[in-house]
């Protein structure tokens, strides 16, 4: 046993709470850097990494599930319905325990043989689990039986990961471990109907080789022939063919899945099997008499640093901007082969600015129709809003872990989507929204348009994010792990209601959020607002037999009937 890897661990987890800015228990560190590290291939937002947490009391051994679907994590069920299933649907169910806990015990393995029969039970209603879970984990579960469903029934495939996390200094387990863990699969197999069931043991000694590993941005592109380069001011091009299978191989990860971060400025998603990716898979399969890009519009790539060396061109924070569809069905037909001498055409553009980029994003993607909401991310007030976000020392992540990837601290990155739902529920005093539709939020031209409102003082925006942040740590750090499991379900109602105790006032307009100091919101006032919600729900409870944790967090009634208490507390 290595106990130096405990304590290089321990610094590794000390130096993470510092540049991250982190306050949490040694637990919820603990399990928050494990979360980090462990899903780092997936190229998961620290968004997504927070909402898959579903630890508290009522857990059933499990402290977090991830649904990766063509590897975009689903965090809600408003996700799941921009979601087309067929045969070429991949999904990932990463199933995590975290313990800070200095072995690996055989009764993690006990829990998780209990639950997940439990919780994948299609026939348990919502209300029948509740009765044994928390609904964060009740929640998280019906959108993934919603998911495996509907990938079941359109030929599409599923893995499940099953993921054990502890503080050991190394991988250490008796054969007594050995044989829970093999019923463990069993059972999940059993109940999933499929095969691909794995499970993995994580130790101080993994931990810190993930941590240790910093995601490659240097990617190298060959060409079939030297490709042509021209400059304009200081700005460089390229232009040329790329063989299909080194375009496959471009796009392949570390796990030999797609790259799919290097899609993350571009603003349409992967359509599946649509005439015109059948069309695009039909080319490559059939059309080899011909050659691929004499048909095909070919890609753009967006990137920084070039390094040319005679076919091969060597690119740093590469993003593919046009292409997405045909990079999917390359990636998913071709086999690879470099004896196939079919080519796409590839150009390149070298450059920083980020106008000119959202510029190029925009007009690229035009030439078809594109859902508005995939467009958000390139509009004028977008990148307003980035801007007065750095102006203040924060980071308005319009493309996902862009600031991330740069080692920005988590706590001060803040995306879209969490950005307009923390506005929703402050500003319109509408969290039941916020929380049950989160997509729809950006999605519904309307709704977009009313949050995010270039006339505004952008400061009251900034305060939105504070105060939901802030909020959400509060909960973090409850002690009471019952209170916990509940009050999880309500963070949006509970960032919309600090404003209101803090002032001591039923009635906020909006230049009292902008003007908000939020030294006021201290954990003595977070402790009242928990108990007025944890009050608030049992009687609506008493006085509504049908509600559930649940449905009250996404209902308008509930909403109303805390605005009609608030008037009664603070006249």
């Amino acid at each position: 046993m290595n106990s130096n890897d405990r304590v290089i661990l321990d610094g590794c987890i000390a130096r993470f709470k510092q540049e991250n800015e982190l306050e949490l228990n040694d637990s919820e560190l603990f399990e928050r850097f494990a979360l980090l590290q462990i899903n780092k291939l997936y190229d998961i937002s620290y968004d997504s990494i927070v909402n898959s947490i579903v630890d508290g009391g009522n857990d059933g051994g499990i402290d977090s599930i991830i649904i990766l679907v063509n590897n975009i994590a689903i965090d809600s069920f408003d996700d799941v319905d921009d979601i087309r299933f067929n045969k070429s649907t991949n999904v990932k169910f990463i199933i995590t325990q975290c313990k800070k806990e200095s072995s690996f015990k055989e009764t993690a393995l006990d829990r998780l043989i209990t639950t997940i029969p439990a919780l994948l039970n299609l026939t348990k209603t919502q209300d029948e689990l509740l009765t044994r879970f928390n609904p964060e984990i009740v929640e998280r579960t019906q959108i993934l039986k919603d998911i495996w469903t509907k990938t079941a029934t359109n030929g599409g495939r599923i893995t499940v990961n099953i993921l054990y996390v502890c503080a050991a200094s190394e991988i250490q387990i008796s054969s007594s471990f050995i044989s829970k863990k093999e019923q463990l699969l069993e059972v999940t197999k059993s109940n999933f109907s499929i095969n691909d069931v794995f499970f993995q043991n994580y130790s101080c000694k993994e931990l810190i080789q993930l941590y240790q590993t910093t995601k490659n941005n240097r990617l190298v592109l060959e060409f079939k022939d030297t490709p042509l380069s021209t400059s304009f001011g200081e700005d460089i091009g390229y232009v040329g063919v790329v063989k299909l299978g080194n375009y496959k191989s471009f796009l392949t990860s570390e796990t030999g899945s797609i790259r799919d971060d290097l899609f993350e400025s571009n603003i349409r998603h992967f359509q599946g099997e649509v005439d015109v990716n059948k069309g695009i898979k039909t080319t490559i399969a059939e059309g080899l008499d011909k050659d691929f890009w004499w048909f095909n519009n070919g890609i753009t790539i967006i990137a920084e640093n070039p390094n040319q060396l005679g076919k091969k061109l060597t690119l740093e924070n590469v993003q593919i901007v046009n292409g997405l569809q045909t990079s999917y069905s390359i990636f998913n037909s071709h086999s690879g082969d470099l004896s196939d001498d079919r080519a796409v055409l590839v150009k390149v553009i070298i450059n920083t600015d980020k106008e000119i980029i959202d510029n190029i994003i925009a007009s690229t993607n035009y030439q078809n129709v594109v859902a508005p909401a995939l467009l958000r991310a390139t509009k004028t007030v977008q990148r307003d809003l980035e801007l007065y976000f750095l102006n203040e020392g924060y980071y308005y992540d319009r493309r996902k872990n862009y600031y991330k990837n740069q080692g920005k601290p988590s706590s001060k990155i803040y995306s879209i989507q969490y950005t307009a739902q923390a506005i929703r529920a402050i500003i319109f005093s509408d969290p039941h929204t916020a929380r049950s539709k989160p997509t729809a939020l950006l999605r519904n031209n309307t709704i977009y348009e009313e949050i995010f409102n270039s006339q505004r003082n952008f400061k009251g925006y900034l305060n939105c994010c504070l105060i939901t942040s802030k909020t959400n740590n509060y909960i973090v750090g409850i002690a009471n792990r019952q209170q916990k499991g509940v009050i999880a379900n309500f963070k949006l109602h509970v960032a919309w209601l600090a404003p209101y105790f803090s002032l001591t006032t039923n009635s906020i307009i909006y230049d009292q959020i902008v003007n908000f100091d939020l030294s006021q919101y201290d954990s003595r006032i977070f402790q009242t607002i928990l108990n007025f919600m944890l009050n608030s729900i049992n009687q609506y409870k008493i006085e509504h037999p049908e509600a559930n944790l649940i449905n009250m967090a996404k209902s308008k009634d509930f909403t109303s009937y805390l605005q009609e208490q608030l008037t009664t507390l603070i006249p």
